[in-house]
């Protein structure tokens, strides 16, 4: 019910930027204005929840998931969100999500019929510049200007991407929400390690469920790598001849919060505390020693 709250008090929003720019375009050609409320009309058949949807599948892109989304734009979503989807931020009581729900209906209804009015008087107008163009070819409105041109591009543009954008940053947010938790819940994560026969053209694999995580046929370096979220090529472990081989199932007991959106970087502690225990080697960022440093064999990672 919230959703379908969102989406006409959008629509109907959508309806009165149409309005803005048929007026802007009130001395253009009539086509511009029927194509601006034909695409009025079709706001209210898309909603933009599949474009923030979209969006979250996407994600926004970040060098390391460590990495919050730019302050900016997370502020500025966070603060246009409760006006342009009063449902998601805004707990409504059932009694009162009905009632905002039938005067919305209403009043999207209302738009609605004012949008195919207008729609219906823009075709009409095209209809007469076409038979005074017949007469005489130059006796036609001037196309948009540059104003005019400006307006519409950005509406268009605006439109489409503020909603991706906002869905990609959302995305983010819940995934660093969810490695927050994790982080702390698996700090002291009890993990297995056992050797596994690693057949060629068998690929990684991480399976996790709300009581844990199971990562299959990996090797030290790639486990290194998965835990602080780098690549590979990242890690040296200088003369430690079993960098590569052999591979392990690695299984860590502990409360996830979100499996499926679940960041193996907020295994980094348990993991770091267990390579000391068992093997006996310390991993070091950029010169760092991260707790607890064991000896002198050690990863390296180095970070630009």
């Amino acid at each position: 019910m919230g959703a379908i709250l969102d989406h006409l008090w959008q629509s109907m929003l959508f309806a009165g930027l149409a309005g803005g720019l048929a007026w802007l375009t009130r001395r253009n050609l009539a086509a511009v204005r029927l194509w601006i409320w034909r695409i009025a009309a079709l706001k209210f058949l898309l909603p933009l929840g599949l474009l923030f949807t979209l969006g979250a599948w996407i994600g926004y892109p970040v060098r390391h998931s460590a990495i919050p989304p730019p302050a900016l734009l997370s502020g500025a979503i966070s603060a246009a969100t409760p006006a342009l989807a009063p449902a998601r931020k805004i707990v409504f009581s059932q009694p009162v999500l009905i009632l905002a729900i039938v005067l919305v209906t209403l009043s999207a209804a209302a738009c609605m019929l004012a949008i195919v009015r207008r729609e219906r008087r823009a075709r009409l107008e095209l209809d007469a510049e076409n038979v005074r163009a017949e007469r005489d070819w130059s006796d036609r409105p001037p196309p948009p200007g540059f104003l005019q041109a400006a307006a519409l591009t950005m509406a268009a543009v605006g439109s489409l991407t503020l909603p991706i954008l906002a869905g990609a940053i959302g995305d983010r947010q819940a995934r660093q929400a969810a490695l927050a938790i994790d982080t702390t819940t698996l700090r002291s994560a009890r993990i297995e390690m056992s050797e596994t026969e690693h057949a060629p053209g068998t690929s990684l694999q991480v399976i996790t469920s709300s009581d844990g995580v199971l990562i299959r046929n990996i090797n030290l370096k790639d486990l290194v790598a998965m835990v602080y979220g780098i690549d590979q090529f990242e890690v040296f472990g200088g003369a430690l001849p079993w960098l590569s081989t052999p591979y392990y199932d690695v299984r860590v007991a502990g409360p996830v919060s979100s499996p499926a959106v679940f960041d193996p970087y907020a295994l980094r502690k348990p993991v770091t505390e267990f390579l000391a225990a068992r093997f006996g080697v310390s991993i070091r960022v950029n010169g760092s020693c991260q707790d607890p440093c064991a000896n002198q064999q050690s990863f390296v990672i180095e970070r630009l």
